[in-house]
């Protein structure tokens, strides 16, 4: 999926730009309209969940940065704000464009649509773009306003809005994205998982009983509801990797990760086990690492689970840390 993202100062034209960019090309445009509908098809969270996740800004900001990457994945994507051309920055299937406009255009063009004096429009230009620069800020540690992030910068005072989307779908298609596959770095898979559990654990999830496999321990049932709840598909110990050998090649160990998460090409082990087993599947991860670098895994320790799990009103917190290690 190809995806183009569009930044703009207030007042610049920027969401009508973006709206027939998107007509043009036959994209899905994911703006703050849609972005209710994209949480919700990511966090199915209910309102009065989402009412009081809203209230920590940082995990809501996390929240709607993994909603729209997981989305991109899989759609033809144009993105309007949101910080997007920083999430997708290394994307090769990506056009990043900045839309500007001198001051007195962008104020004369919110007076005209706002239906208010100079003073106001004034105000209202110097707060959103306040509350642009603190967002991206705190996200991603970034300058917006810097050409050197973008594509394509188009200055709207000398074009209709017309032209700068037909040269955006010009550069996009001179760009060859539309035939690129978005694939996400495994550490941007990685920040949406956590993310999600980081969600889970506001919404307060209860607990669902579904038809489950035999898990070895009680922790591999509750992370597979958490998985469940938000729809992400997820398989039980569906490979052993061969880790050691002998001096005739012959297996002589093997690991097993707990789960496989196909949506997001990752491996998850959990540790809530005794220290002893913590440092045996610690080597166990790195020399997977070692064999096979091209494949991902992350691994919950004991610290990581109990505070995304066991927190999320599903566990019974009745872990001993005396689980058995079943990795072989």
């Amino acid at each position: 999926m190809a995806i183009v993202t569009i930044s703009r100062l207030t007042g610049s034209g920027g969401r009508e730009i973006a709206t027939s960019t998107a007509h043009a090309l036959n994209f899905q445009l994911i703006d703050r309209a849609a972005m209710d509908e994209v949480i919700d098809q990511q966090f199915p969270v209910r309102t009065e969940q989402l009412s009081r996740i809203k209230k920590d800004r940082k995990v809501y900001d996390e929240m709607v940065r993994s909603a729209i990457a997981a989305v991109a994945a899989s759609h033809n994507v144009v993105i309007l704000g949101s910080g997007a051309q920083f999430l997708f920055a290394r994307l090769a299937a990506s056009l990043h464009v900045q839309i500007v406009a001198p001051l007195p255009y962008r104020i004369a063009r919110v007076m005209r649509l706002a239906q208010v004096d100079r003073p106001a429009a004034e105000k209202i230009i110097e707060e959103r773009d306040q509350s642009k620069e603190t967002f991206i800020r705190t996200l991603y540690g970034k300058d917006w306003r810097d050409p050197a992030h973008y594509d394509l910068v188009l200055n709207i005072d000398h074009f209709s809005n017309e032209v700068a989307a037909e040269i955006i779908v010009k550069a996009a298609q001179a760009k060859g994205i539309e035939a690129m596959p978005v694939e996400l770095s495994a550490q941007l898979r990685e920040d949406i998982l956590t993310t999600k559990l980081d969600v889970a654990q506001m919404a307060e999830l209860e607990p669902i009983e579904d038809r489950l496999p035999e898990f070895a321990h009680p922790s591999e049932r509750e992370f597979a509801r958490v998985m469940d709840f938000y729809r992400i598909r997820w398989q039980y110990e569906p490979k052993t990797f061969p880790i050691e050998w002998d001096e005739d090649k012959n297996v002589v160990s093997a690991f097993t990760p707990d789960f496989y998460l196909p949506d997001l090409d990752l491996f998850i082990e959990l540790t809530t086990m005794k220290q002893s087993l913590v440092t045996k599947k610690n080597r166990k991860v790195r020399l997977l690492r070692e064999h096979y670098p091209d494949v991902n895994i992350k691994i919950l320790y004991e610290r990581d689970y109990r505070n995304l799990i066991w927190k999320y009103g599903l566990g019974n917190g009745s872990d001993d840390g005396n689980g058995t290690d079943k990795a072989g």
